[in-house]
């Protein structure tokens, strides 16, 4: 086990990078007040490595071999838990609120200059929350649209309906199922549905029927970073 020195902050690095991940590691250390105890490249080893050094604060990256890092977050088991500082290339209003939400107290880009990093760093350490100035944007962004999706037109009473499965995550098929429709009835309904509110992406539909309470968790059911922006059709099925 790795001792830390009196009145210096104990630092674990997890990021699947070797190279990156040494680079922080010596970066750190080479700060006053700071001390790395270990490094980790996976969840588990990233666990397991916890309960053996009990860091005070962890750099976490969002990916760590096509697995959520958010996972050390939501399943460490030591008491008191770490600061987590996600440190990552991932940059989307879903990455950052996923991660404040499983509890991380930090979201930095690894864009961000290293003198931020630093800033970020000790603001965890201090049990601040720190967010970079993308991460920031983001949220503010979204935060928004959402108040401007809020007054949007009022939907039928059967768009409603539609509206909300699709923010499930359903498809046309399934919809029409539920329904008791015909497939090329929904699809009318959800081109109505994106007519009447201007919307575009499966992003912009999910947020907008939270605001309209038809879904109780919105997060569970945004789409993946990289699918926020993906267009929806408004034509109808042939």
């Amino acid at each position: 086990m790795c001792v830390t020195p009196p009145g210096y902050v104990s630092v674990m690095m997890v990021e699947d990078h070797t190279a990156i991940r040494q680079m922080l590691a010596a970066f750190v250390a080479a700060m006053p007040g700071f001390h790395v105890v270990a490094e980790a490249e996976s969840v588990e080893q990233a666990l397991a490595m916890a309960e053996l050094h009990r860091p005070s604060v962890v750099v976490l990256d969002w990916m760590l071999s096509g697995r959520s890092g958010l996972g050390f977050v939501r399943d460490i088991r030591i008491d008191p838990p770490p600061r987590v500082l996600v440190f990552s290339a991932i940059t989307s209003a879903l990455a950052v609120r996923e991660a404040l939400a499983a509890g991380a107290k930090g979201y930095l880009e690894k864009t961000a200059p290293f003198d931020e990093f630093k800033m970020a760093l000790r603001s965890v350490a201090a049990g601040r929350e720190y967010l970079g100035a993308s991460a920031k944007r983001l949220l503010q962004q979204e935060a928004h649209a959402a108040m401007r999706l809020g007054a949007g037109p009022a939907l039928t009473n059967r768009e409603r309906e539609v509206l909300r499965y699709v923010a499930e995550g359903l498809g046309s098929k399934e919809i029409a199922d539920r329904l008791a429709l015909s497939t090329r009835t929904v699809e009318n309904h959800r081109a109505n549905i994106l007519k009447r509110t201007g919307l575009r992406s499966v992003a912009q539909l999910v947020l907008y029927a939270a605001r309209l309470g038809l879904i109780d968790a919105p997060l569970a059911y945004l789409p993946e970073p990289s699918e926020c922006d993906a267009p929806l059709s408004s034509q109808p099925a042939a």
